[in-house]
């Protein structure tokens, strides 16, 4: 796994089961960010969705929000995505999950 997603995953998280996804260009997608105030950042940018930061510490809780996206219908996932940048790392979830269980 790349160096930066080898470590901790700050995701954004509301209630039990609930994740962020959003839609942009046709397609489902979510966050992860690999510092606490990146996602922070993000969250300050957008207090309206009521969400708070979580730590994904151990490959076991990875792969289970990887699976959770996926059950949402997620189809890749941004990785220290910023609010008015105009690119950002995009990796599929296939890809991901892939790459942490091999980890």
């Amino acid at each position: 796994m790349e160096a930066e997603l080898s470590g901790v995953w700050y995701v954004l998280e509301g209630e039990p089961g609930e994740h962020l996804v959003m839609e942009a260009l046709g397609r489902r997608l979510s966050g992860v960010w690999t510092e606490r105030a990146l996602a922070e950042g993000f969250l300050a940018f957008h207090p309206e969705l009521s969400m708070r930061v979580s730590p994904l510490e151990t490959r076991p809780l990875k792969e289970a929000f990887l699976r959770a996206l996926g059950m949402l219908k997620v189809e890749a996932v941004l990785v220290d995505y910023q609010p008015g940048a105009h690119r950002a790392r995009l990796v599929r979830l296939e890809d991901l999950l892939e790459e942490v269980r091999r980890a």
